[in-house]
């Protein structure tokens, strides 16, 4: 069970250094992909890069296409090998249809849009 703290001010200026340490550095977390049957590594992205995904027909691609940090996606030699016209047509030739959006869905949970906050009355039950 999450322990329940209130959070006072006193709370928050104490642990100042630390929430800015935490906001400058970027997390990275290790997917399973089955269709590789190996794992990626994928990082939080920034609120500018969200924001234009956000507006984008293929926002989800782009996502996966800016966070995937291992395989390096953005490697000219892999989207030569590939024959990649675009640089984000990667995205699609080395994950199946499926992953892409789920891929993406990891990478903004990482970044804190997803089940983060909840009512104290959901954590209670």
């Amino acid at each position: 069970m999450t322990k329940q703290t209130k959070i006072t001010l006193s709370e928050l200026m104490a642990r100042k250094e630390q929430m800015l340490e935490g906001k400058k550095t970027k997390k990275t977390q290790e997917l399973y992909v089955a269709s590789l049957d190996g794992t990626i590594t994928i990082e939080t992205p920034d609120k500018a890069l969200v924001a234009d995904a956000v507006d984008m027909e293929n926002g989800d691609i782009y996502i996966a296409y800016q966070c995937v940090k291992e395989p390096n996606l953005k490697d000219a030699s892999l989207q030569k090998e590939f024959g990649c016209v675009e640089p984000m047509e990667i995205v699609e030739m080395i994950f199946d249809t499926g992953e892409i959006p789920q891929i993406a869905q990891q990478i903004m949970k990482l970044a804190g849009y997803g089940d983060s906050v909840k009512a104290v009355e959901e954590i209670k039950n």
